[in-house]
């Protein structure tokens, strides 16, 4: 649990904010009150209403930016670490993740560290695009082309 806090302090630590659109980081500390929760959750909805996705049975609603670069995952009524969300967002080939929680700590621990072995799953299947162009070359060069 300690390295999850460690990894949430990390992403803390580094200010990123996305052009239009809430804030990455909209806060300093990971722990966040209800009414911040609310807040934000209220802001990413008026900027990606149209993307949303509930997931009822894991009582999870999922929005993403415009340009699906940023994913936001909101705990709903019913999930043990709500009031709580994970935004994942992708840039240079890597995953950034940062979450906030207002309710139980440990259980908003368990959903970021579901969400880090989520990207990692992720990131596995993506092909390695410089392993497909040297695969690509070398049938080229078998079938003399």
């Amino acid at each position: 649990m300690r390295r999850i806090l460690l990894a949430v302090a990390l992403f803390l630590g580094v200010p990123v904010a996305s052009a239009s659109g809430p804030a990455y980081k909209p806060f300093p500390e990971a722990q966040v009150t209800p009414e911040q929760w609310i807040a934000y959750r209220a802001s990413v909805h008026a900027a990606y209403g149209a993307t949303l996705r509930v997931f009822p049975d894991e009582h999870l609603e999922v929005l993403y930016s415009d340009d699906e670069i940023t994913h936001f995952a909101f705990t709903m009524p019913g999930h043990p670490a709500h009031p709580a969300w994970i935004t994942r967002q992708a840039q240079d080939g890597s995953v950034g993740q940062i979450g906030y929680f207002a309710g139980d700590e440990a259980k908003f621990a368990e959903l970021f560290r579901a969400y880090l072995a989520l990207t990692d799953r992720t990131l596995e299947e993506i092909p390695d695009e410089g392993s497909e162009q040297a695969d690509k070359d070398r049938t080229d060069v078998q079938n003399g082309t």
